[in-house]
């Protein structure tokens, strides 16, 4: 055996494995200091209740409070209760890439570029999407729907409706931020031990007439347990849906 050689081929492993292990407590070191600076954009008294009600924030907390508005949008009744079937399915894979699953599916489901997947809400073979408002932000509470099996793409469900934008009577204004409106959560409807672990910008639905809704802007706080938190974005209301609903 050449031991020279072995011996720099251990000397070579461990200098990476160094770097490796050197990399990850760099990267978790300055996770830790993100995380700590989150923290500190929380009032005093929301960051008391997070430490009573040991509540860990693993998310990162956004800090843009962007000019927004409710935008009404008129719903449709569904034309059927069976998913359509795709005629090319497509690998199912594809959903890690929108732009690809877009340029796929743009000939057999209507405006599916202008939908994002959302990861958060895990249902048995479909994955769930949610259409942009504006091509921007989701509008959570409608959903297109795709079902797959033996890893392809095979059918889906699409929701129907209508953006009346100038319908919209209330200007733009400045939002709620995010530390605002986790704060109030964390407060006041959090359970103990609870984690949170993303916060993500959107719209969220509110019924104000036959088929009418009015598309609010709110922050959505998910929790480790599958829970949602939909905090309304211009007068703090919070309304949640539990775990239980957001799976199959």
């Amino acid at each position: 055996m050449d031991w020279g050689r072995a011996k720099s081929v251990l000397i070579s492993a461990f200098l990476l494995l160094n770097i490796v292990l050197g990399y990850q407590l760099w990267m978790d070191v300055r996770d830790q200091a993100q995380s700590n600076l989150d923290i500190a954009s929380l009032s005093e008294s929301a960051q008391r209740a997070l430490e009573n009600k040991r509540i860990q924030v693993t998310a990162q907390i956004p800090r843009e409070t962007p000019m927004l508005a409710p935008i009404p949008y008129q719903t449709k009744p569904a034309s059927g209760t069976q998913p359509v079937p795709l005629q090319r399915p497509v690998d199912s894979q594809l959903i890690f890439n929108e732009d690809e699953l877009a340029v796929q599916l743009a000939s057999q489901i209507p405006n599916i570029g202008q939908y994002q997947y959302d990861a958060l809400i895990t249902k048995q073979s479909i994955f769930v999407l949610h259409p942009l408002i504006n091509n921007d932000l989701p509008l959570f509470n409608m959903n297109l729907e795709l079902y797959y099996s033996n890893q392809k793409i095979i059918s889906y469900t699409a929701p129907r409706f209508t953006l009346e934008q100038d319908r919209a009577s209330k200007p733009n204004q400045e939002i709620l931020s995010a530390s605002t409106a986790l704060g109030t959560v964390i407060e006041n409807d959090l359970p103990e031990g609870a984690v949170v672990k993303d916060i993500t910008l959107g719209y969220y639905g509110q019924k104000i007439g036959d088929n009418i809704q009015l598309a609010v802007p709110v922050w959505r706080i998910a929790l480790e347990s599958g829970a949602f938190y939909y905090v309304q974005g211009i007068t703090g209301e919070v309304t949640t849906t539990p775990a239980a609903e957001n799976e199959e």
